[in-house]
């Protein structure tokens, strides 16, 4: 589990593109399930999209989109094979306790490694009375897909001016081990 960081440094073409290369040659095809905490979140328009922008850095990936029940999920083989787990939420009150709940799951099921590995996403505003979590938060607005369609940004040329580049980020730090730090 990583720390949760006060502040995102800027994010830059070639940090992205190195990490990129990097979880590459470590793996030769990057697993992850993006797993959603409620039916109503866009589990499965977050892992199209977290897989064009891996794409965008050329890193050979599989983003499966899954839940919000975890044991279907489990029987599923959803995460088997997952180096990295994207768990999606909201800022509702519920979302941190079903985060938590999950991740006590995962332990008492023997998927250490996955829990260990784990990246929440964050739908809307961070509530500021809220403590940081363990786990590696990234906030994206709730309509996160149509704001980065419409400003036509693409990687590399505009990966540090893009909130949204942060997941890519922080997905590829566990990819390549440096989320221990």
């Amino acid at each position: 589990m990583r720390i949760s960081r006060k502040t995102v440094p800027t994010l830059r073409p070639e940090t992205l593109r190195a990490k990129a290369i990097a979880a590459g040659r470590l793996r030769q095809n990057l697993q992850i399930t993006i797993f959603a905490l409620d039916a109503n979140l866009p589990a499965a328009e977050l892992a199209e999209f977290l897989q064009g922008q891996l794409a965008q850095l050329s890193l050979d990936s599989q983003v499966d989109a899954t839940g919000p029940e975890r044991v279907r999920a489990a029987l599923a083989g959803r995460f088997n094979n997952a180096d990295v787990l994207v768990v999606v939420g909201d800022d509702s009150a519920e979302a941190e306790p079903a985060l938590m709940d999950l991740v006590q799951w995962l332990l008492l099921n023997g998927r250490t490694t996955l829990a260990e590995n784990l990246v929440y996403v964050q739908l809307g505003s961070r509530a500021s009375s809220s403590p940081a979590p363990v786990f590696e938060r990234i906030i994206l607005p709730k309509n996160f897909a149509q704001q980065t369609q419409q400003s036509g940004r693409r990687l590399p040329w505009a990966a540090s001016s893009h909130e949204s580049w942060e997941l890519a980020n922080a997905v590829l730090d566990y990819a390549t081990g440096l989320s221990a730090e």
